[in-house]
């Protein structure tokens, strides 16, 4: 006769991650966890949550004062690339019909020609006028992102742009809001409190520095760290 040998898995309470809280009502609130966008948002206890706290991303295009061309310009819907930098883009004529596009940070993103759409982390086609450019005519376009009037968080995303990459709290209660789905609610540390790191939840790839910085924020909240 063969045994069958059942695997159980405990599962995270509280007090794995939450070693000491100064006050419940003060370290502890009560937080909404975003559905997913492409994927479930999933948190266990020990979840390391960033909050989203930029909102959609916005550009305004403004030609400079004493160029020689008469040149317009369109976006195209949507004007920037989710997670793109916020700042001013510079555009900058090459030729009567060829320009460069820069950054905020004077990172060139490409070259492009007036009547073509131009797509990187803008969006849009600038179409000649009645008077040619020259080289060195140019113009501004800022990108702006709009006020969240609700923090959300996810599992905190080292790669956002969008609020999410910084630590915001720990997850102690397992939700799921799910692909599609509902936002949910969930209780959070947030504050004054001692935890054990060995039981946090890092998103898969996330290296020591990054984890590193992540705590240091952390720190900042007076969410200090005992191992056990």
């Amino acid at each position: 006769m063969v045994l069958k040998t059942l695997s159980l898995t405990e599962p995270r309470i509280e007090t794995n991650v939450l070693k000491y809280v100064v006050d419940d009502f003060i370290s502890k609130a009560q937080e909404i966890l975003q559905a997913g966008s492409g994927s479930d948002n999933v948190a266990d206890v020990g979840t390391v949550l960033g909050a989203i706290t930029v909102g959609a991303l916005s550009a305004a295009y403004a030609a400079r004062a004493g160029n020689t061309g008469n040149f317009t310009n369109a976006f195209a819907n949507p004007a920037v690339a989710p997670g793109s930098p916020t700042g001013v883009y510079t555009v900058t004529f090459l030729t009567a019909t060829r320009f460069r596009v820069e950054d905020p940070n004077g990172t060139e993103l490409g070259e492009g020609t007036t009547g073509v759409a131009f797509t990187n982390q803008l969006k849009f086609t600038i179409t000649a006028g009645g008077t040619a450019a020259v080289a060195g005519d140019a113009a501004d376009i800022t990108v702006t992102a709009a006020a969240v009037s609700t923090v959300k968080v996810v599992p905190i995303n080292f790669a956002a742009t969008d609020g999410s990459q910084n630590f915001f709290g720990i997850a102690l209660q397992k939700k799921i809001a799910a692909n599609g789905g509902s936002d949910q609610n969930i209780l959070v540390l947030r504050r004054l409190a001692c935890i054990d790191p060995n039981y946090l939840i890092w998103p898969a790839g996330a290296t020591a520095g990054q984890q590193a910085a992540a705590l240091a924020q952390a720190l900042t909240n007076m969410i200090v760290q005992r191992p056990s």
